[in-house]
């Protein structure tokens, strides 16, 4: 049985692509921290975040974050803020393997603009200013997600190398 497996990134690094890949090759369960607040609330991230705040978006986050630590044979995909608030990362290094997609700014960007489901956090940034704003906002989150067990590169992540790299560590 193995220890839940975190995929972390900023917003649009693909988490939820890559931890779907690997869930179906270790054949365990993929769960997104996000599907789960937006099922447990009745309400979309968005809506939280304009109805509610991000203050009580995040108290919702931590909360399932930690109702899922002690899940096995489950993949996650985290929210791009997850790892930096709270104990958040604490819990999810002693509960299982944390992987880092790490993006440059530019892909993130390039993602972001041509991406049909607009991000909470960047609805009020021009797309003028949006680069400038990804990447300031990557580098105060940076320290977080490079904390992670492991980094790979979001551009084009080799899941075979995430997977074997995941046994590895369980041995």
């Amino acid at each position: 049985m193995g220890k839940p497996i975190y995929i972390t990134g900023y917003m649009g690094s693909g988490k939820t692509t890559v931890g779907k890949k690997i869930a179906r090759i270790l054949d365990y369960d993929f769960m997104d921290t996000d599907v789960v607040i937006s099922k447990m609330t009745g309400k979309t991230i968005d809506q939280i975040f304009i109805t509610d705040g991000e203050d009580a978006f995040r108290v919702l986050e931590h909360s399932v974050l930690v109702s899922l630590a002690n899940r096995i044979n489950t993949v996650i995909s985290t929210g791009g803020g997850t790892p930096c608030f709270f104990d958040n990362l604490e819990i999810m290094k002693k509960s299982g393997i944390v992987i880092y997609l790490k993006m440059h700014p530019t892909s993130i960007y390039k993602r972001m603009v041509a991406s049909k489901n607009p991000r909470p956090l960047l609805k009020r940034i021009p797309k003028s200013g949006l680069l400038a704003y990804i990447t300031e906002h990557l580098s105060k989150r940076e320290q977080f997600y490079e904390a992670a067990h492991f980094v790979f590169k979001g551009e084009s992540p080799e899941i075979e190398s995430m997977v074997n790299a995941i046994k590895e560590f369980r041995k």
